[in-house]
């Protein structure tokens, strides 16, 4: 089964600490939000916080590739289009009223991939709506 990884999982395989939890030979992708969000901490030293701290804290080598990373992902992190998503985001906005725009983006990613997400941070509306539409949410601890 596909596994979609928000951008706080996404930055450990970048630094290559893939979370334990993660199934080594199947799928992995993220969303759009989720990766700008995470290039936006990364590339953005001044501003601190979760995303930021874990690039600046790297030694300089790792550092360096886990950016080069971020320039362009990897073949093996996938990233739907919101040309796909959009029409699904769109139906699914009716049930999923709560929604931010970044948690229903990862909602329809999840529909779409028929996916199991996994989360750094716990998100109980994205969670709760992930149950509704019978998709699995993992929120791993470390």
């Amino acid at each position: 089964m596909t596994q979609l990884v928000d951008d706080k999982i996404l930055s450990g395989l970048l630094q290559g600490r893939a979370a334990p939890e993660l199934r080594p030979h199947e799928a992995v992708y993220t969303t759009g939000y989720w990766y700008v969000r995470l290039c936006q901490a990364a590339f953005s030293p001044a501003v601190s916080g979760t995303l930021s701290g874990a690039f600046t804290g790297l030694p300089s080598r790792i550092r360096s590739r886990a950016m080069e990373s971020l320039l362009e992902l990897p073949a093996e992190v996938g990233l739907v289009s919101l040309r796909t998503l959009a029409p699904l985001i769109g139906r699914l906005r009716s049930r999923h009223r709560k929604l931010n725009l970044l948690s229903i983006e990862a909602l329809a990613a999840a529909i779409h991939l028929d996916a199991d997400v996994f989360l750094g941070t716990p998100s109980p509306p994205l969670q709760e709506a992930l149950t509704v539409e019978q998709r699995q949410a993992v929120v791993l601890n470390g």
